[in-house]
């Protein structure tokens, strides 16, 4: 299996982590009455642990989640699994925003998992928020392939379309880029201008060619007319971009 963790972390009703969560929730609260909102996230995240073992049987810190695919490995950690079915993400943050919801919701399709939570002890009253997750792993596995517009190596499409295979779409770009760099590519700063000493970072692929990732649903045009322009900058003869959606792979080759 490409995705491990210790523990078989269940696909949850609301109502099943709802039943829970009121008396996580109410620990949460003490711990923020009791210690303030100015403290490290590890602070909380000791306190939560303690507090949840005087009333659950089980509460585990620092989760490993571990993703692998070819020659690439990387470990996520969830902050707390409490009973052996809630997940926790804590953050001690001004706000709960989009990028701490996409990071839970990674955890979560990983996992093939449905239902998480982030708490936040940083605000004056606790801020809470629930991440749902309905796709399966079988459906994130399931997509078109495009490829009509692109001139780069087979190396590279065949091993992104078998890293998606195997782990599925709508993971972050981050981790899919990582996992194609370690097992066909590197990252290497370049010189932008031949006159100037400015640097770029990119991801090769082969001489002079280098891929990024997106997921973009909409605005693909003007991506694809920015991409251009940094290839010509940058000198380089092939920008390639994977664009990965639900439904459609597809594959560019800025020239």
């Amino acid at each position: 299996m490409p995705v491990h963790c210790p523990i078989d972390l269940p696909r949850l009703t609301s109502e099943d982590l709802g039943k829970l969560d009121y008396q996580v929730m109410a620990i949460a609260f003490g711990i923020h009455d009791d210690f303030g909102c100015h403290w490290d996230e590890s602070i909380y995240q000791v306190e939560m642990h303690n507090r949840i073992l005087d009333t659950f049987s089980s509460s585990e810190r620092e989760v490993p989640l571990t993703v692998s695919f070819g020659t690439f490995s990387k470990t996520y950690r969830l902050d707390l699994v409490v009973d052996e079915i809630g997940i926790y993400e804590l953050k001690t943050v001004a706000a709960i925003e989009k990028a701490h919801i996409g990071q839970v919701l990674n955890y979560l399709r990983l996992l093939n998992a449905t239902r998480a939570k982030i708490i936040n002890f940083r605000t004056n009253k606790v801020e809470s928020r629930f991440v749902n997750c309905s796709d399966t792993l079988s459906q994130r596995r399931s997509f078109d392939i495009a490829t009509e517009n692109y001139r780069g190596p087979k190396e590279l499409s065949e091993v992104a379309i078998r890293m998606l295979q195997d782990l599925g779409t709508k993971l972050s770009n981050e981790l899919y880029t990582e996992c194609l760099v370690s097992n066909i590519g590197r990252s290497a700063r370049r010189r932008v201008w031949a006159d100037r000493n400015v640097y770029q970072r990119f991801n090769f692929v082969a001489e002079n060619e280098a891929f990024v990732v997106t997921a973009l649903d909409t605005g693909q045009a003007n991506y694809r007319t920015h991409l251009k322009r940094m290839r010509q900058t940058a000198r380089l003869t092939h920008l390639h971009w994977i664009n990965v959606t639900p439904d459609v792979v597809r594959f560019e080759s800025a020239e």
